[in-house]
């Protein structure tokens, strides 16, 4: 069996922003408490090293502050709280 390795680095390619609470299964805030959020497809790798095509959030949501082909990280952020009051956190990309 042969395990790949996806790099944390990569491509903006193309984005847009979550301006409504996600459908089910979505566990976080809705209503009131909803904050719109970005949405990115990234490449992950570079040229030749390209691996894969992703869609995952983003740090940011201002498309002002977002281009085509800017690198972006992977990260993890804080999303919500789950019943028991533990914090719950989920990946995001941000420009690096």
């Amino acid at each position: 069996m042969t395990t790949l390795l996806l790099p944390r680095r990569g491509t903006l390619v193309a984005w847009t922003t979550q301006g409504f609470p996600p459908g089910a299964p979505y566990a976080g805030p809705t209503g009131e408490a909803f904050v719109p959020f970005g949405v990115g497809l990234v490449q992950l790798g570079e040229g030749d090293d390209a691996v894969v095509r992703v869609e995952g959030r983003l740090t940011e949501s201002d498309p002002a502050k977002l281009t085509f082909g800017m690198d972006v990280e992977l990260t993890m952020i804080p999303f919500t709280t789950d019943d028991e009051g533990n914090d719950v956190v989920t990946f995001a990309f941000q420009p690096v």
